[in-house]
């Protein structure tokens, strides 16, 4: 069995670890040791040309230019426009309806739903320390109606932080 190219580079290269194998092999197979001594001579003369210099920079093709900047599609920048105008006008037309329920909105105060959930808490752990799930679950944690302006109001504000966040998300990679 002959010695494969590979073998021969890595013998050439000092890169095998069966050195000794390999010079045995040498040894008694003629044909092995001119694969060698051609591939030594190659080497030799591949090593014996002279440098030679590009007569343009091919590593300019290949750089970006710091000079372009790319640039949204124009359709993506008026689409995002139109959504931010049309997010601010649901917001100024909310506005008023928002002013005018506000006051007919009764909110529990902070003190009242922190002893709510506080008493919840307190609930569950004593069910937890005897293994038993309460008997109830959030049924009386009261609610509260929202009316039509209000989620009016709360749609146009998402959308407001919608578009801004989009608009971030954007720029960010333009850059």
């Amino acid at each position: 069995m002959h010695l494969t190219d590979e073998q021969l580079n890595e013998y050439l290269d000092n890169e095998t670890a069966n050195r000794a194998e390999i010079e045995t092999h040498l040894d008694s197979c003629g044909e092995c040791a001119a694969r060698l001594s051609a591939l030594q001579a190659l080497f030799t003369e591949l090593g014996s040309l002279p440098e030679v210099t590009l007569s343009t920079n091919l590593a300019a093709r290949f750089t970006p230019d710091r000079k372009l900047v790319p640039q949204l599609p124009r359709w993506l920048t008026l689409t995002a426009s139109l959504q931010a105008a049309a997010a601010l006008a649901a917001l100024i037309l909310a506005i008023p309806f928002f002013s005018i329920m506000l006051p007919q909105v009764e909110t529990p105060s902070f003190t009242a739903w922190f002893f709510e959930i506080q008493s919840l808490w307190a609930s569950w752990l004593d069910a937890l320390s005897n293994s038993q799930l309460p008997n109830y679950q959030f049924a009386n944690l009261p609610t509260y109606p929202v009316e039509l302006s209000t989620l009016f109001v709360a749609l146009a504000i998402v959308s407001v932080f919608w578009i801004f966040g989009n608009g971030l998300l954007l720029r960010n990679q333009t850059k």
